[in-house]
């Protein structure tokens, strides 16, 4: 759909008269236009229409492209979903993927996550650092640090990119990502986003042996996957958790966490993520009946 048909039908399904949503904004006749059409409005009235209509832009693309995401946003959330549950076959079809549309569009959205998927198969499950699973990460994160802001887009990368970092700086750079993202606590992506960074923090801590900064990190992510009913980031976050607090010498209560939350990734389905954790646990001697 076009615009101004895109605009009609909310408007219509909504119960409003052109009158209705005009008042204020623009002349009644220039929606009728702008309905037909034949007249763009200024972005701000843009917005104000939208904010009318009980509708974020977001929403309105959604609406215009047939209920149907857009190539970005599903590439995307593919990319970050099946970097999460460590789905290698998949990112491997999706890095083939970003190529042809990197080359087909320039958008450096799919260079960008082409990146990631191609840094997330050379890590494998086997949580392995290597120096091409650096290089690959390399270009990402000097577009990272030529920024002198970071936005949503920017702050998922750099969280998405944590595993490829050394711990003080990944720490250091988290400090400038939280402090930033406090701004954009109003939006929905936030929780998600604040989340996955102490995940991840947590995730990268362990890997690299400190223990006191896994156990607080995940601390922090437990309490808010919690607050925000993410359950399967809970379960990931009480696993670092436990993870930590066993190797720091901790009472033996943290097993029967470990054996409950590797059920549950069991009964799931998330075959990947429980070798992950089943790797986690022999490279500790951490045995769980």
């Amino acid at each position: 759909m076009n615009f101004g048909d895109t605009l009609k039908k909310i408007r219509t399904d909504k119960g409003l008269t052109q009158a209705k949503l005009s008042e204020g904004i623009l002349a009644r006749n220039h929606l009728s236009q702008v309905e037909n059409n034949n007249y763009f409005p200024s972005y701000d009235r843009v917005f104000m229409l939208l904010d009318r209509l009980n509708i974020t832009f977001e929403e309105f693309l959604f609406i215009q492209n047939d209920l149907q995401p857009h190539d970005k946003q599903r590439f995307r959330s593919e990319v970050s979903n099946y970097a999460n549950i460590n789905d290698l076959k998949q990112l491997e079809h999706l890095s083939k993927e970003a190529d042809k549309l990197y080359e087909n569009t320039a958008n450096i959205i799919y260079y960008h996550y082409g990146l990631l998927c191609k840094a997330v198969l050379e890590y494998g499950t086997d949580n392995i650092l290597s120096e091409a699973m650096v290089q690959y990460v390399a270009p990402i994160k000097k577009y990272l640090l030529d920024m002198d802001n970071w936005y949503l887009y920017e702050l998922k990368l750099f969280s998405n990119i944590l595993f490829a970092l050394e711990v003080e700086e990944a720490i250091f750079f988290s400090r400038k990502a939280f402090k930033r993202l406090h701004a954009f606590r109003c939006f929905m992506e936030y929780q998600h986003t604040e989340q996955h960074l102490y995940l991840n923090l947590s995730t990268l801590c362990l890997e690299h042996g400190d223990f006191r900064a896994a156990k607080d990190f995940s601390r922090t992510a437990i309490d808010i996957a919690k607050n925000y009913r993410l359950i399967y980031e809970k379960v990931c976050s009480e696993l670092n958790h436990a993870i930590a607090c066993i190797r720091l010498g901790e009472d033996s209560e943290h097993y029967e966490t470990i054996r409950k939350n590797m059920v549950v990734l069991d009964y799931l389905g998330f075959d990947t993520l429980h070798k992950h954790f089943m790797l986690f646990l022999k490279k500790y001697e951490i045995e769980v009946k």
